[in-house]
This record gives structure tokens, sequence and C-alpha cells, in this order.
């Protein structure tokens, strides 16, 4: 067992989680600044976004590594249509942002008919 008392690793635990609940929104604020396009919204899905990089995102999925040439964001199931504006809309795979319907990731899947 460890020397210190109870309350001290407790206190030292909720040091901890504060400080994460602070740097989780700066460390978000920094990646906000990135380059969009300039008609693409605030919260779309930036380029060096991790899960983007990950999921090998791209906006134009004619510059993708797509299988086949009809595999875009519009065609795939995880698309919120109802959600975003324009060429902008949600996906389910990109959690709170928006993705280009013309683009493409590694989490294509067919929409249902």
């Amino acid at each position: 067992m460890s020397d210190k008392p109870m309350s001290e690793s407790r206190r030292d635990a909720v040091k901890l989680m504060l400080g994460a609940a602070v740097a989780i929104p700066v460390v978000s604020l920094i990646g906000a600044g990135a380059v969009r396009a300039a008609d693409a919204p605030a919260n779309t899905v930036a380029a060096d976004d991790p899960m983007a990089v990950a999921l090998k995102y791209v906006a134009d999925a004619t510059k993708s590594a797509r299988p086949a040439p009809d595999q875009s964001c519009a065609t795939c199931q995880f698309l919120q249509a109802g959600t975003g504006s324009g060429d902008y809309k949600g996906c389910t795979i990109f959690s709170g942002k928006l993705v280009n319907v013309n683009g493409w990731c590694s989490s294509w899947a067919k929409k249902p008919a």
C-alpha cells in the first residue's frame, strides 16, 4: 500500500480530472483554427482531424483511394441528410461535425435502398 492517506490520493485524482476537463476544450479550440474551404461551415471535418486521418476522409472523393466511383458520402448510410446545409451534412461517424457530400472515407457503407 501507499504511504499517502486515501484523501490525498482522491484529491490528486480530482485535480487530474479537472485538468483534463480544461485541457480538452483548449486542444479543440486550437484544432478549430485548421484551414478549411471558404464555403465550408465552421464545424466541418478538417483534413488533419485525427479521426479523419485514421479513416482516410477526403472532402473530394475523386482524390481518394475509394474502391468504386459511385462511393461518396452522398451514397453512404452514415450520412445524416436532415442536418447541415448545401454540400455539408452530418455524419454518424464524425459525431457533431459535417462532411462534404462529395467526400469519402474508409467507413463508407452503401445506403440501404
